[in-house]
């Protein structure tokens, strides 16, 4: 599992009780609107990453559209912004999809996890005040320690972070580093892209383990994402 963390059961059992409101009253008013039940449909089959790749950890918020908010950016604790924030919903949006992928065990040339995830946000101001959130967290939790369930810690570090343009999009990449104080290894490096499209903000992750970088590429990933969010519209 990558390092970035899916949502523990306190917070998803918290997201639970978001209020909802029925998807024609909030599209009336803003972008079209789809539930979390059909960005899920949207996600990328696990083999548009490697060949063999299963998913796992799926979640979404349902089939109605969220009206609420869990978190506050701006003022949660580092470990909470780095454990949440990709993981699960509850910063305002008004849809959420994701899902881990891997071998699941299988054998493979290329070795890598990945994570995708899409925000839906009720008009682009929100989403484009969530990205910049996004960003201007990462700059004030530089890193953070966790414990890792077996008496040890593992220490999360940003390595390095760029402003990109995936297809014309705002995008930010950052390389992540983790390592874990009871186990004497290289740290893994997690690269990470958030990308925003107008009302929707998406994440990939991948977590790379026998190669030097991403691949496929993570540019490519989001694009053909993209392509079929909107193509639930």
């Amino acid at each position: 599992m990558s390092f970035r963390a899916r949502a523990s059961a306190v917070v998803l059992t918290a997201a639970a009780c978001l209020l909802f409101a029925p998807a024609a009253m909030a599209s009336s008013h803003g972008p079209v609107q789809v539930t979390g039940k059909q960005l899920k449909s949207a996600l990328l089959p696990a083999s548009d990453f490697v060949a063999g790749y299963v998913a796992s950890n799926e979640a979404d918020s349902g089939s109605k559209l969220e009206h609420g908010r869990l978190f506050n950016m701006s003022s949660m604790s580092c470990a909470r912004f780095w454990t949440s924030a990709g993981a699960t919903r509850g910063f305002g949006e008004t849809a959420f999809a994701t899902d881990l992928v891997d071998s699941d065990g299988h054998v493979a040339s290329v070795y890598e996890v990945f994570d995708q995830t899409v925000y839906q946000f009720a008009g682009t101001r929100v989403a484009a005040s969530f990205y910049s959130q996004l960003n201007a967290k990462y700059r004030s939790c530089r890193s953070v320690s966790l414990p890792d369930g077996a008496g040890g810690t593992v220490r999360l570090t940003v390595h390095s972070e760029s402003k990109q343009r995936v297809g014309g999009h705002q995008a930010l990449q950052l390389v992540e580093y983790a390592s874990d104080s009871k186990i004497n290894v290289s740290s893994l490096s997690t690269v990470v892209l958030w990308t925003i499209d107008g009302a929707d903000v998406y994440l990939i992750d991948t977590t790379v383990l026998n190669n030097t970088s991403p691949k496929p590429t993570q540019a490519s990933l989001t694009l053909e994402l993209i392509a079929r969010v909107r193509a639930l519209r």
